[in-house]
């Protein structure tokens, strides 16, 4: 269903179309409605969508937006681990080693289970000492 009729095109020498703001205002309601598409919308209607983008800019403070409401949520402690049953959770760390190379022939080596906020730290450090240099 194009628009195209209702725009006021008469003025003498006219390049420039003419929407009516009930029209605007119709338009930029149609690509507020969940799932719609502000280009599907202007095609159908035979309009450029920056337009039409522009428009819903204007009209933003008068026309009615979804407002999304959030949740609230809670965080409790974790549940307690059944001792009939060991989990992932349950498992004793794996043992391992993380080697650094950095420039300069500096190396950073790490044994055993690790915390990243640890390895951040570590790494953090010897960039700041080389910095020094």
């Amino acid at each position: 269903m194009s628009t195209y009729r209702e725009v006021d095109t008469k003025e003498a020498g006219a390049k420039r179309r003419r929407w009516p703001e009930a029209l605007k205002r119709q338009l930029v309601a149609e690509t507020l409605e969940p799932g719609a598409s502000v280009s599907v919308v202007a095609r159908r209607h035979d309009v450029n969508a920056n337009q039409l983008f522009g428009w819903r800019q204007r009209f933003a403070g008068s026309t009615r937006v979804p407002v999304t409401e959030l949740l609230p949520i809670e965080i409790g402690p974790e549940p307690a681990a059944s001792v009939a049953e060991p989990g992932p959770a349950a498992a004793k760390p794996l043992a391992g080693s993380i080697e650094i190379d950095v420039s300069g022939g500096v190396r950073i080596r790490i044994e055993g289970a690790v915390d990243p906020a640890a390895v951040t730290a570590a790494v953090a450090a010897v960039m700041k000492a080389r910095r020094r240099r």
